[in-house]
């Protein structure tokens, strides 16, 4: 895990990079030398050490020493990979996956990246040709901007350092699960993607195997792990199957004992003498409602889902730190596969013939919302969140299943996430049924910041900030960013503060679904999570 700058036939390149690098000090404890072997060519990363942390310098280059690497991000199948490029000749220096991926670019080209199970952003240069290619893992759990003048190129893992960098020109994003060369940006074919029309099998015991395999193949051999829990069922789920290989790592559970989520987080905790860390919340304090500047900033975003759960997240993140932790656990992705949210309830509970186009839209989305949630805030305090949900394996038995496999009738309801619930009955001297029967609750809701119900508490905070005349004014200043709310004028106007919105093109293509709220209306007025 790391921040990352590249400069490619940029003028003054070193000078660039050295500037990018200031901006993104806080993504590791090491900053590694400024590689620049002309002025055109510069390359930097400031590492957070983890794997073979002693040798595992940036860029690495392949066994040729013609391709250097600058990686952000952790390939979790690297020594099956080393051992596949040991067999047909090929040494290594270091025990670092980021010396895998050099010399499986050198050896397979683009094809290496259908080999790799991982989260990613790279630029690998070819220094004798100066070709280069960029690319991104399939869901964009790692960030890459990117400013381009004519052939010239210059990257980097947040978008504010290119901002305050470069003087003018848009900051852009490589989408996932895309590669970029100077010629061309195309979607490469990973093990996700094209989509397989093969169908799951196995049921409950199949995906324990998984889910179970994904969460080993994310512990680090030598350091302790933490996870982020919440006691939701996907949460529940990691703690669960971390504990099964690591019976010591805690979990840190934002809110108080009043916070609606605490009584299910207390369920587990007393069933299992799990080590739950609490970290105090209080959503109603002044000084909850003042850390929005700095959320804001953070996160590089304005989108409501994603500024309040990093509000919660961000503390945990904090607390990991100050512990010792610098790797820890996640449930994110759980939801958009295994339809957690009420519109995928509604779709694949119906059978719409949309279904499949909805969920695809939300893990099309998770770069934009709840990964750039957790890249960021984790990596602001320095831990590296990973995600088993997002393993290559999980991923593809979920979007195996069967629509009735996902969505059942639970109370009148579509309800979702059948395949976790039935985990649940495998264990049931370990994971609790008031976790297993429970809806979804978005995480900052849970903890206690009560943003969904129109009455809320943290609605009136906005209510008061912003007039409705300010309101008005405010849709016309950002008609381009569509403003729905006085939540999403506030967290705009704090985010221009810091970021030239304007030359970020993407900020203005809002994170939202096409699936039809005023057709569903009524139906989704059942779904008490789900803000209308």
């Amino acid at each position: 895990m790391c921040g990352i700058a590249v400069a490619i036939d940029w003028p003054d390149a070193e000078a660039v990079v050295e500037r990018l690098m200031r901006g993104v000090h806080h993504r590791g404890d090491v900053s590694d030398p400024i590689f620049s072997p002309n002025p055109t060519l510069a390359m930097a990363t400031r590492r957070l050490c983890i794997v073979d942390a002693e040798h595992a310098i940036q860029p690495q280059t392949s066994f040729d020493s013609e391709v250097a690497v600058c990686f952000n991000g952790e390939i979790y199948n690297h020594d099956e990979l080393r051992q596949e490029l040991e067999e047909i000749g090929v040494s290594f220096n270091t025990d670092s996956d980021s010396e895998v991926l050099a010399n499986a670019l050198q050896v397979w080209g683009i094809a290496a990246l259908q080999r790799l199970n991982g989260m990613y952003a790279f630029v690998a240069i070819d220094l004798n040709t100066r070709n280069f290619l960029a690319a991104r893992d399939p869901f964009g759990v790692k960030p890459l901007y990117v400013m381009q003048k004519g052939k010239s190129f210059v990257f980097c893992s947040e978008m504010r350092p290119l901002l305050d960098a470069v003087e003018s020109g848009p900051v852009m994003f490589l989408p996932p699960g895309y590669a970029l060369s100077a010629n061309t940006c195309i979607r490469f074919k990973s093990p996700v993607y094209p989509r397989s029309n093969a169908r799951s099998e196995g049921g409950a015991k199949a995906l324990d195997r998984i889910l179970s395999e994904a969460v080993r193949r994310r512990l680090p051999p030598d350091l302790p792990v933490a996870t982020l829990f919440s006691g939701g069922i996907d949460s529940t789920l990691i703690a669960h199957y971390t504990r099964q290989f690591r019976p010591e790592a805690p979990g840190y559970f934002v809110g108080s004992a009043h916070a609606p989520d605490f009584r299910y987080a207390a369920d587990y905790a007393a069933q299992t003498s799990y080590d739950l860390r609490v970290v105090p919340f209080d959503p109603d304090s002044d000084e909850v409602f003042a850390s929005i500047d700095h959320v804001v900033e953070v996160t590089e975003s304005f989108e409501p889902n994603l500024v309040r759960g990093a509000i919660c997240s961000l503390l945990a993140a904090q607390r990991m730190h100050e512990d010792g932790f610098r790797v820890a656990l996640c449930g994110e992705g759980a939801d958009e596969l295994f339809c957690g949210y009420a519109p995928l309830e509604l779709a694949f509970g119906g059978n719409s013939v949309q279904a499949g186009a909805v969920r695809d839209e939300c893990l099309d989305l998770m770069h934009r919302v709840s990964l750039q949630r957790v890249d960021r805030c984790s990596m602001r305090h320095q831990v590296e969140t990973r995600e088993p949900f997002l393993d290559l394996s999980v991923v593809n038995y979920a979007l195996g299943l069967e629509p009735s496999a996902l969505v059942r009738d639970m109370n009148g309801l579509p309800t979702g996430k059948m395949p976790l619930r039935e985990l649940y009955d495998l264990y049931p001297a370990q994971l609790p049924t008031s976790i297993r029967d429970r809806g979804k609750v978005p995480f900052g809701e849970g903890a206690g910041l009560d943003a969904t119900p129109q009455t809320s508490a943290w609605k009136q905070r906005f209510d008061a900030a912003v007039s409705d005349r300010d309101f008005r004014d405010g849709q016309k200043e950002f008609a381009a960013y569509n403003i729905q709310s006085k939540e999403e004028l506030f967290y705009l106007r704090k985010l221009a503060q810091v970021v030239d919105v304007t030359r970020v093109p993407h900020l203005s293509d809002r994170a939202w679904i096409s699936f039809s709220v005023e057709q569903n209306r009524e139906k989704l007025k059942a779904y008490a999570h789900y803000s209308l």
